[in-house]
């Protein structure tokens, strides 16, 4: 443990090398979450670490906690000792550390190791997820994260991780301000919000946006099993917290299906006449704690139903102890449902529902809508487990270097080192000329409108003008249009075809392709044709339309 002035700790690495130890816990701050000269000084320090065989932990943490018995370690300062179990924990934070822990122990979590990586300059969360994932006294990995060292690496570990180690997370630094904020305590680095959402999705880490959240899903993924399907039977002993439950399972991505007949019919031989016995069961306020019993083992029975939640409103005449025992009593059959209890308001786990033993711990939660998110995120990681792990397929035959270069090469004959893109199936448009030069073809010049004869818009009647809106964009987009699709019908603008015979070849020279087909359109157009190629043989080949006009030939 290294506690001293932040100048004063090089002298004191160098001294450990020189005794040969091989790894230290920096609490001390004033490093790289200072600025330039920190980080600096902290690349050093890990740089000579290295060299003499050295890992470091820190710096600017809270320290480290390992509650297994052979062990016994808490090289922190915090005022409470965590409570010995099976969740590992890892903080970016030391302050959140130290009230989490102190949490933990009131909601029944206990701790198998605590490590406040601080600035993460050397030993960093993707070491310590490969620590435990091989530690048999952990079963459930909890993560406050302000950044990500190597978001690949952690993609690879976590994956293979999460498969048999329930992973939480809270990633903080999710807006500006939040950023900035990280970047000067630990020295975060700011990674996309959506990035890191689509890391965790794929890795099977399930994230949450709150403390109370992690320490919510780690109670019920330390302590339960993960449940075989979404469908959830609710049962209390009131109408409100009921319907509030299965609204909020809904939200959370979970079922509340009716219960099947025959355990409906089961119910009604004990229950109240006034209860309802569909789901949610509402065995009304004077339930006492044997028909809680018995209502908790037939939902459980019942092979429409994968996971229970009972709601526990004390009144007077029934205790909120005795009604605890029957819980845990009819938890002891769940099999492999999991089974949480809501008593109203109350925080904290009653001790008849904490574990033995030989009885697990049954989460229990103050609100049913806590209970229900926490059970939604548990269905999720077990959807997540079910799926294939699929394969990466070996390719034998691929040639990485030659493609390499053959990208190399590409890219470096552009010169700009751009990657052209286009939609499939369409053709690459020909770079524009100046608008705003003479060459410039007459329907790409400013103005943006495919025109026709003597400046006018394709489709204008002769002699109308424009109305005043059509120089807005819009209005040239939309006459550009128009054009386009009279053209492609084979209908000419109105002014064109009124024009003199002289026009008339202009037109066709405009328009070769089409003037055979639009030369007998009208019979103006048909005249203006004949007035064109009206020449004997022995001058034609003066007509301007003789190139171009199908009439002509």
């Amino acid at each position: 443990m290294v506690v001293v002035p932040a100048p004063a700790v090089r002298g004191v690495v160098e001294d450990c090398a020189r005794k040969g130890v091989h790894g230290l816990v920096v609490i001390s701050a004033g490093f790289a979450e200072t600025g330039e000269e920190g980080r600096r000084a902290e690349r050093e320090l890990v740089a000579f670490a290295r060299r003499n065989g050295m890992r470091i932990i820190g710096p600017n943490c809270l320290g480290v906690v390992n509650t297994a018995p052979e062990v016994r370690l808490d090289a922190t300062f915090a005022p409470v000792q965590p409570v010995p179990g099976r969740v590992a924990f890892l903080s970016q934070s030391g302050g959140l550390g130290i009230e989490l822990m102190s949490r933990a122990g009131e909601l029944g979590i206990g701790i198998s190791e605590f490590v406040s990586v601080g600035n993460k300059a050397d030993v960093s969360g993707n070491d310590l997820l490969q620590h435990w994932e091989t530690d048999p006294n952990t079963d459930v990995i909890l993560l406050y994260l302000e950044s990500f060292g190597n978001p690949r690496k952690f993609a690879r570990i976590a994956r293979r991780v999460a498969r048999h180690k329930a992973i939480l997370a809270v990633k903080s630094g999710r807006t500006q301000a939040g950023t900035r904020a990280a970047s000067s305590h630990t020295a975060a680095l700011a990674t996309p919000d959506v990035a890191v959402e689509a890391l965790f999705e794929q890795t099977g880490v399930i994230r949450v946006d709150t403390l109370e959240q992690l320490l919510d899903t780690a109670s019920v993924l330390a302590h339960q099993p993960l449940p075989p399907g979404r469908r959830v039977a609710i049962v209390g002993n009131a109408g409100g917290p009921g319907i509030l439950a299965a609204d909020a399972c809904a939200g959370a991505g979970l079922e509340v299906p009716e219960l099947s007949a025959a355990s409906q019919e089961a119910l009604r031989r004990f229950v109240a006449r006034d209860a309802s016995v569909r789901n949610p069961v509402d065995l009304v306020a004077g339930a006492t704690a044997d028909q809680f019993e018995q209502a908790l083992r037939v939902a459980l029975a019942d092979p429409g139903i994968d996971a229970l939640l009972a709601i526990f409103v004390p009144p007077l005449v029934t205790r909120a102890a005795d009604v605890a025992a029957a819980i845990a009593r009819a938890a002891a059959g769940a099999g492999d449902k999991p089974v949480l209890a809501c008593f109203l308001g109350r925080a904290g786990v009653p001790d008849v529902l904490r574990g033995d033993g030989t009885r697990r711990t049954i989460p229990s939660f103050a609100f049913p809508e806590a209970a229900a998110y926490a059970l939604g995120r548990a269905a999720a990681l077990a959807d997540w487990r079910r799926r294939p792990v699929g394969t990466v397929p070996v390719l034998a035959d691929t040639d990485a270097d030659g493609a390499r270069a053959a990208v190399a090469s590409w890219l470096g004959g552009r010169g700009d080192g751009a990657v052209a893109r286009r939609r499939p199936g369409r053709r690459a448009r020909r770079p524009l000329r100046d608008p705003g030069r003479a060459d410039a073809p007459r329907h790409r010049r400013r103005g943006g409108a495919r025109r026709g004869p003597r400046g006018r818009l394709p489709g204008r009647a002769e002699g109308r003008r424009a109305r005043p809106g059509a120089q807005d964009r819009r209005g040239w987009r939309r006459a550009r249009h128009r054009g386009r699709r009279r053209a492609a019908a084979g209908v000419r603008p109105a002014r064109a075809r009124a024009r003199r015979p002289a026009r008339a070849a202009s037109w066709c020279r405009r328009w070769p392709s089409r003037a055979s087909r639009r030369s007998s359109a009208s019979p103006r157009t048909r005249r203006s044709a004949r007035s064109c190629c009206s020449a004997s043989a022995a001058s034609r080949p003066s007509c301007s339309a003789t190139a171009s006009c199908g009439s002509c030939r």
